[in-house]
């Protein structure tokens, strides 16, 4: 996961405004992702990246991967244009250069950046 455990708990309490959007969740189902997300959180990970996430944050609690100094770190080199082609999207359309992103995977092996 790209967020720590209290980024995670931060939006939860914040579903009813979600980025403009309302979440609803029958409470089981809140509970279930809640503690996944609490359980998976970079900080609770043993994964090299998610402790550069981590060491990256001194103490911030972002509510958006984009947020995260260490992720913007890795796309400083990127091209703003870049970002703004529509089949980018911008920084937070992961999957549209992270080949394996849905499968929680962004080794810079696998990027292939869309014209």
């Amino acid at each position: 996961m790209l967020l720590p455990a209290a980024s995670c708990e931060k939006i939860l309490t914040r579903l009813d405004d979600h980025f403009g959007e309302k979440v609803p969740l029958e409470p089981p189902v809140k509970d279930a992702v809640s503690q996944y997300l609490l359980e998976n959180g970079a900080d609770r990970s043993s994964a090299k990246k998610a402790a550069k996430i981590v060491a990256s944050l001194n103490g911030q609690i972002p509510l958006r991967v984009t947020e995260v100094p260490y992720i913007q770190k890795k796309h400083r080199k990127i091209f703003p244009e870049v970002f703004q082609r529509k089949a980018v999207g911008g920084l937070a359309n992961c999957q549209a250069c992270h080949r394996s992103a849905a499968q929680g995977h962004f080794s810079d092996r696998d990027v292939a950046i869309p014209q």
